[in-house]
C-alpha cells in the first residue's frame, strides 16, 4: 500500500471501451485504432517499446514466411519429398568434389542447399534491417518524449561518492552551482534513516491489529461490510491516492470525481466488461455509532501468542501502542542522522541534468559519480540508504546464487528432454520405457503432450524465483529490478530451457555436448531437426491457449478466492482490487526466446514459422489489451529495454547462423558452410555499431533535444505549470512528487474503519474523521 500513494494520473478515461455489444471480438478493431503516440500516453514508453518488439518480430517473420512458403519449401519437395527439412531423419551424405578444371561438382539430389546458403544471408539481413529500423525509431521516439518532459525526474540526478566534506546541503549546493552548468534548486543528502524504517514497519503492524480490531466490533466481513458494485461507465482499472498528494488539483464538471461517486450513472453497463469495482461500507459513521452499545468491544490476552494472560480490550491495547509509535516516530524525526555519500540533486532544467548525467565531476576515482535519477515512487529507500559494501555484498551474494540455480536446474530439464522419444526414456527411465512399450496411447501421451506442458509450466512458475531474488539484490529503484530480471529471466530461458533442453532431447550424452564447444554447432542443428514437433507445439500452446488466458487475467481471479476470504479490513479489500502490475521481467523472455527458435528454424521448417507468426500477431492485441486496458506499469518508463532486445536478437542470429553451417555440415555440405563465416562477423560490426552510437542515446537525453523544453520553461511561472500542460504519463504520475525522504514527511493517519463513498473513515484520537480518497485513471 506505501507505494500506491506514489502512483498518480494518466487520461485513461478518454480511451474508447474495450467490448463493445455487438461484437465478440469488438474489441480488436478498437486496439487496432489506438495508435503508437496513443501507447505512450496511456502507458508509458517501455510499453510502446515492448509492444514495437512484437510488430518488428511480425514483419520479420511475415517475410521469412512468405520467402520459405513460395521459394524455399516448394523447391525442398521437389527434391527429397519433404516439405520442411526437420523429420529428424538421419540425413544421407551427399557427393562434393571437384573436377578437374577446379569447379565444384554437387550432387543433384541436394542442391537445394544452396538455398540455405542463400537465404540464410538474406534472412540474417532482414532481421538486421528491421531491428536496427526498430531501434532507430525507438530512440528517436525516446528522445523527442523525454526531451519535452519537465518533471522532477527529467531535473534530477543521483550523486554517489559525495566526499565527507560536502555532505550538507549548502556545500554541494555551491559546489554544483560552481561548474556552471546549471543552478542546483533543490538538495536531498540521503542519510542513515535506518531507525525511522524500523519503526515504520513497527508502526505498520500495529495498524494491521488495530484495523482488524475495529473490524472485528463493527462486524465488517465480508459479508456485512462491503457492497462490490461496478462502475458501468468506465472500462479501465484504477488505482487510488490520497488527494493531498496533488494538491490544487481540479475536478472537472461531469466527470467521475471519486469511489462509488457519479454524476450520470449509467444504467445500461455492458456484460463482461472490465470495469473497476467501488466499495461501499455499509457501516457509516451513524452505523458505528448505533453499534457502539450493542456489540462487544474484541479481547485479547496479553500472554505468549496470545494463549493466556490478562484479558485486554484489544481497541484501546492497539490504539495505545499506536500512538506510542506515533510519538516515537515524531521524535525521531528530529533526531540527527548520519549522511550517507548519496544525494539527490534537482537542478533547474533538464538540459543542466543531462549534462551533469554525462560529465565527470570530480578528478578522482569513485567520488562525485553522476548517474540519471529514478523517479521518486521508483526509489527503493531502504536500499537507497544501505552503505555502498553492505548493497554490494547482497549483489555479489545474490548473483552467486544466480548461478547455482542455474546449474542445478540444468538437471530436472535434462531429464525432462529425456521424454521427448522413446531412445532417450528406455536409457534414462528403463522402467517407463517398457510400460510404454506396452501401453501405445501412453507413449504418445508421455512423448507429445507431457514434456509440452512441463516445459511450459517450468517457464512459468521458476521466473518469480528471480523476481524475488531480484528484490533482495539492493537495487536502489524498482525500474533496475525489472531490468535485472528481464535478464535473469532470459539467461534462464535460454540456457536451461532451449540450450540443455534441445540437446539433452536427442542426445544419449548430452554432458559431453555441453563440455565439447565443437560439437555445439552439429548437435544444436541435429537436435533441433527431431525437437520441430515438439517447438511447434510449445509455440502453439503458448500463442494459441495461454495468450488468450491473459485476456482474463487468471491471475487476479485465483487471487480472489484465495485472498478475499481473509479480507478482514477495508484496506484489505482496496488492495484486493487495485490493478495487476505489468512486469517485463515476466513478460519479455519467453517472447524473445520465441523469436529467437523461430528464426533457427526458418530456412528448416515452414510450419514453425507459421506457428511463430501466430504467436506474435496474437500476443501484440494481447499485450496491447493488458497494457492500455487492465494492468499498470508503475515504473517510470524510459525505454531501457530496447538495449536488452537489441543484444538478445543479435544472440539469436548467431545461433540461427551456427545452426545453418552445422546443418549443412550434417549434409556434408562443407563449401557452403564455410561461406556462412563472414555473416558472424557482420552481425557482431551491427551490435559493435549499436554499442558506440546507439547505446549513449538510449540512456541519456540529447541536448538539443531538449532545446524546446527549455524554451518553454523560460517564461513561465513553475515547472509543476509545465507539468500540467503536458500529456505524458510519467509527468503526470510525478506531478508535485519530491526526492524527501518518504518516512520523514508521511501523514500518521489513524485506522481505516470504513471506506465510504469517496471518503475514508478513520479512528484519530478526537473521534471518528473523514478523509477524502480519490481515484485516478491509471
Amino acid at each position: 500500500m506505501a507505494r500506491l500513494n506514489y502512483l498518480s494520473a494518466s487520461n485513461r478515461k478518454y480511451l474508447p471501451p474495450a467490448i463493445k455489444r455487438t461484437s465478440l471480438f469488438g474489441w480488436i478493431s478498437t486496439l487496432y485504432r489506438i495508435t503508437e503516440d496513443e501507447v505512450i500516453e496511456y502507458a508509458g514508453l517501455d510499453a510502446y517499446v515492448f509492444l514495437g518488439f512484437f510488430k518488428m518480430a511480425f514483419k520479420l517473420l511475415s517475410v521469412c514466411w512468405l520467402v520459405s512458403a513460395i521459394v524455399i519449401s516448394p523447391i525442398r519437395y521437389y527434391f527429397t519429398g519433404d516439405y520442411d527439412d526437420d523429420n529428424g531423419k538421419d540425413p544421407e551424405v551427399p557427393e562434393y568434389r571437384l573436377q578437374t578444371d577446379g569447379t565444384l561438382l554437387i550432387d543433384s539430389k541436394k542442391a537445394y542447399l544452396v538455398l540455405y546458403l542463400i537465404f540464410t544471408y538474406v534472412f540474417t539481413f532482414v532481421a538486421l534491417h528491421f531491428l536496427m529500423e526498430q531501434t532507430t525509431k525507438v530512440i528517436q521516439k525516446r528522445q523527442q518524449i523525454l526531451g519535452q518532459q519537465n518533471s522532477v525526474t527529467d531535473r534530477t540526478i543521483r550523486l554517489t561518492g559525495v566526499p565527507p566534506e560536502l555532505r550538507s546541503e549548502r556545500a554541494l549546493k555551491e559546489t554544483i552551482d560552481s561548474l556552471g552548468i546549471g543552478k542546483a534548486e533543490k538538495i536531498v543528502i540521503c542519510k542513515e534513516w535506518k531507525k525511522l524504517d524500523g519503526l515504520f514497519r513497527q508502526r505498520s503492524d500495529v495498524l494491521e491489529r488495530l484495523e482488524r480490531a475495529w473490524a472485528e466490533y463493527l462486524g465488517n466481513d465480508s459479508k456485512q461490510t462491503f457492497n462490490i458494485r461496478p462502475f458501468a461507465t468506465t472500462s479501465y482499472p484504477m488505482v487510488y491516492r490520497d488527494e493531498e498528494s496533488l494538491p490544487g488539483e481540479q475536478v472537472v464538471p461531469g466527470e467521475q470525481t471519486g469511489l462509488g461517486e457519479q454524476t450520470e450513472p449509467a444504467v445500461d453497463a455492458v456484460p463482461g466488461e472490465q470495469t473497476e469495482p467501488a466499495i461501499d461500507a455499509v457501516g457509516s459513521v451513524d452505523s458505528i455509532s448505533s453499534v457502539s452499545g450493542i456489540r462487544k468491544r474484541p479481547l485479547i490476552r496479553l500472554g505468549l501468542l496470545g494463549l493466556w494472560g490478562r484479558k485486554v480490550d484489544a481497541i484501546d491495547h492497539y490504539t495505545k501502542q499506536l500512538h506510542a509509535v506515533d510519538n516515537e516516530i515524531l521524535s525521531a524525526r528530529e533526531r540527527h542522522y548520519a549522511s550517507t555519500p548519496t544525494a539527490f540533486v534537482t537542478l533547474d532544467s533538464v538540459a543542466a541534468a543531462q549534462m551533469f548525467a554525462q560529465a565527470v565531476v570530480d578528478p578522482r576515482i569513485g567520488y562525485m559519480i553522476t548517474t540519471p535519477a529514478p523517479a521518486p515512487r521508483d526509489i527503493v529507500w531502504e536500499n537507497l540508504t544501505l552503505p555502498s559494501h553492505s548493497r554490494k555484498l547482497k549483489q555479489s551474494y545474490i548473483t552467486v546464487i544466480t548461478g547455482i540455480l542455474a546449474v542445478a536446474f540444468i538437471v530436472p530439464v535434462g531429464y525432462l528432454a529425456t521424454l521427448l522419444n522413446m531412445k532417450s526414456i528406455r536409457r534414462f527411465w528403463p522402467a517407463l520405457g517398457e510400460l510404454l512399450d506396452d501401453h501405445p496411447w501412453a507413449q504418445d501421451f508421455v512423448i507429445d503432450l507431457l514434456p509440452v506442458y512441463l516445459y511450459t509450466l517450468l517457464n512459468f512458475v521458476i521466473p518469480y524465483i528471480y523476481v524475488w531474488l531480484s528484490s533482495k539484490q539492493g537495487f536502489v529503484s524498482y525500474g533496475e529490478e525489472e531490468l535485472s530480471v528481464v535478464s535473469k529471466n532470459f539467461f534462464y530461458v535460454f540456457v536451461n530451457m532451449f540450450l540443455v533442453f534441445t540437446m539433452a532431447g536427442t542426445a544419449s550424452n548430452y554432458w559431453g555436448y555441453l563440455s565439447d564447444s565443437k560439437k555445439l554447432a552439429l548437435q544444436l542443428a541435429a537436435s533441433l531437426r527431431g525437437l520441430s514437433a515438439f517447438y511447434v507445439d510449445t509455440i502453439l500452446l503458448q500463442g494459441l491457449a495461454l495468450h488468450p488466458l491473459k485476456l482474463l487475467l487468471t491471475g487476479q481471479l485465483f487471487r480472489f478466492p484465495v485472498f478475499r476470504a481473509n479480507c478482514k479490513t477495508p484496506r484489505h479489500y482496496m488492495n484486493l482490487y487495485t490493478p495487476p502490475d505489468f512486469n517485463f521481467g515476466l513478460n519479455l523472455p519467453i517472447p524473445m526466446l520465441t523469436l529467437i527458435i523461430t528464426l533457427l528454424y526458418s530456412v528448416m521448417s515452414t510450419k514453425i514459422l507459421s506457428a511463430g507468426l501466430a504467436y506474435f500477431i496474437i500476443g501484440f492485441y494481447v499485450y496491447k489489451f493488458q497494457l492500455i486496458y487492465s494492468c499498470i506499469h508503475p515504473q517510470h518508463s524510459t525505454g531501457q529495454v530496447m538495449p536488452i532486445i537489441f543484444r538478445r536478437v543479435i544472440l539469436g542470429l548467431l545461433l540461427f547462423q551456427l545452426t545453418v553451417a552445422g546443418s549443412l555440415v550434417l549434409s556434408n555440405a562443407w563449401f557452403f558452410s564455410v561461406c556462412l563465416t563472414p555473416l558472424p562477423f557482420i552481425t557482431l560490426t551491427y551490435l559493435w555499431y549499436f554499442q558506440k552510437n546507439y547505446q549513449p542515446l538510449s540512456y541519456f537525453i540529447a541536448l538539443r533535444a531538449i532545446e524546446r523544453s527549455d524554451e518553454e520553461v523560460e517564461g513561465s511561472e513553475s515547472h509543476s505549470e509545465i507539468a500540467q500542460k503536458s500529456s505524458t504519463i510519467d509527468e503526470r504520475r510525478e506531478l508535485n512528487q519530491t526526492y524527501e525522504y518518504p518516512n520523514l514527511i508521511q501523514e500518521l493517519d489513524g485506522p481505516w474503519l470504513a471506506v465510504e463513498g469517496n471518503q475514508i473513515v478513520m479512528a484519530t484520537g478526537d473521534g471518528i474523521a473523514r478523509k477524502r480518497l480519490t481515484f485516478e485513471e491509471y
